[in-house]
């Protein structure tokens, strides 16, 4: 094996090792880089901070405040029965020496002064007020609100004997108070309703006052939060989307809060780490880039033939491959290949399909030949899936004969100076689908002034800014057209007429040309 294929093996493990150190570490940064902006890419209002906070603040707070409006109520209720029913003892005791010294002049002056003190009560203010009074030998009640009957001296007398001192008369809930000397006793009474709206009143009231406290405890918090943890957490969700982006390196900025602080640094460190990353893999990706430019050919020095050729890789590196080879029997082989993909993978088939061709060409002359060599070697150093298109233009420039197999490649072009076309079309099958598959050869007398343009289907399948093609047509009329051009010029125009079609559109597969031409002085050889 030669120096030069020497060190195409070498290229191959050098670029293989880097790449798979280049791989390991960037994905390393990018599961780094996921772990930590997983839970900041949900949307902010999905249960966000501030709702959860208010839930679990205002959820006890209403829980404890409704416990406490409930005993309240019912303390209050406690507290204005004793309150009431004192009054109504009062008021019996006070009673009781007018009635006492009434009843020498009869139960009717009694009766009289107990309708007359009933009547001065009014319904809104003593609502339900009754007067009973009992004596030994006799039991009156005031008639002036028609609420006498037996059933209610019952129901007095055994809410006077209660602990509570309350009773129901129908449907109606009273309060009873009495006093009682030398076997008289007096029973002044009220209904409950009164007692119990006045307490509802002021619940409503405490109701009313807690649910603003609520309102302006949630404003509060909500400025609060808007403020301390909305926008920061915001500006950090801004910091990662830039990082995701392609921004490498973005920084989150520093915040008062521990914990905003604790996250802010947390991401710059991704960031750091994913830039690290980013710069080892653009270095290796030089050094793959500096690689596959290294083993393309010297087109300038093949006696007999005038050459130029165009290589744009999508990528930093490319899955397009051509090459110039002299063979042991003094013609030269022209080469260009198309690996399926783009990128380090189909640069580093690349530059296996590179050392394969160059082995096979120390033995080998005939173009179909060394097809069948190099395809068996690929189909089984490569995984499956991984094919390749190649083309082999054998050029005797002595006798100005062309041998060409073309391996499923994109169709060559021969273009005479009175503007015959003659296509040089696929052979045979793509690499690395059949290692058994056979390629044909095929043969044409060169024409002076001829020129022979090989391509990859990156340059007709160029994408426009609407979608649209550059096309086989575009690129056949470009060469016609350009006839009084140096080959070098013509690839100068390409490249400029590809770059105006395409526009602000990405290049999405590797741009291959190469064009060929006999020299004017090739007759002299023969």
């Amino acid at each position: 094996m030669t120096s030069i294929d020497n060190m195409s093996c070498l290229d191959v493990t050098l670029l293989e090792r880097n790449y798979n150190k280049c791989v390991a570490r960037t994905y390393l940064a990018r599961k780094l880089f996921q772990e930590k902006s997983m839970n900041l890419n949900l949307p902010l209002h999905t249960r966000s901070i501030r709702f959860q906070l208010l839930l679990a603040v205002n959820l006890p707070l209403a829980v404890l405040a409704t416990l406490f409006l409930v005993y309240d109520f019912r303390r209050e209720i406690s507290d204005r029965v004793v309150e009431k029913r004192i009054a109504l003892d009062e008021e019996a005791k006070t009673m009781l020496p007018a009635v006492l010294q009434m009843r020498h002049h009869g139960k009717d002056s009694v009766q009289s002064y107990i309708n007359t003190v009933c009547a001065r009560m009014q319904d809104s203010d003593s609502p339900g007020h009754h007067i009973a009074v009992v004596f030994p030998e006799a039991m009156l009640q005031a008639e002036i609100h028609h609420r006498a009957s037996p059933e209610m001296i019952q129901t007095l007398q055994q809410a006077a004997q209660s602990s509570t001192r309350r009773a129901y008369v129908g449907e109606q809930e009273i309060i009873v108070g009495n006093y009682g000397q030398d076997g008289t006793t007096i029973f002044v009474s009220e209904t409950m309703e009164r007692l119990r709206r006045s307490v509802w009143n002021d619940l409503g009231r405490q109701i009313v006052v807690f649910l603003i406290l609520a309102c302006v405890a949630a404003i509060v918090v909500n400025v609060v939060l808007l403020r301390f943890v909305t926008a920061p957490l915001r500006r950090l969700v801004n910091t990662v989307r830039d990082i995701a982006a392609g921004k490498l390196g973005s920084r989150a900025v520093a915040f008062s809060s521990a914990e905003l602080r604790f996250l802010a640094n947390e991401i710059n460190q991704m960031s750091e780490a994913l830039t690290a990353a980013d710069r080892y893999r653009g270095l290796q990706m030089a050094k793959a880039r500096e690689i596959q430019q290294h083993v393309l050919p010297d087109t300038q020095s093949i006696p007999g033939l005038t050459m130029a050729s165009l290589f744009l890789p999508a990528d930093e590196v490319g899955g397009d491959y051509y090459d110039v080879i002299s063979l042991s029997d003094g013609t030269v082989l022209l080469c260009v290949a198309d690996v399926t993909g783009h990128g380090v993978s189909a640069a580093m088939a690349t530059v296996l399909l590179r050392s394969l061709l160059h082995t096979a060409a120390e033995s080998l002359c005939c173009p179909r030949e060394i097809l069948d060599f190099v395809n068996r070697r690929f189909e089984e150093a490569t995984l499956p899936g991984d094919f390749a298109t190649v083309i082999l233009v054998q050029i005797d420039v002595q006798s100005q004969r062309l041998e060409y197999a073309s391996a499923g490649h994109e169709t060559a072009l021969l273009l005479s100076p009175d503007g015959e076309r003659r296509a040089l079309e696929s052979t045979g099958l793509i690499l690395g689908i059949d290692a058994n598959a056979t390629w044909e050869s095929q043969e044409y007398d060169l024409v002076q002034g001829e020129r022979l343009m090989l391509v990859t289907d990156g340059v007709t399948e160029t994408h426009g800014p609407n979608g649209t093609l550059f096309g086989r047509d575009r690129l056949v009329e470009l060469l016609e057209s350009s006839s009084e051009l140096s080959l070098n010029e013509v690839i100068d125009r390409i490249k400029h007429d590809l770059a105006a079609f395409q526009q602000e559109a990405v290049q999405h597969d590797d741009v291959t040309i190469v064009l060929a031409a006999l020299d004017s002085h090739t007759s002299s050889y023969r």
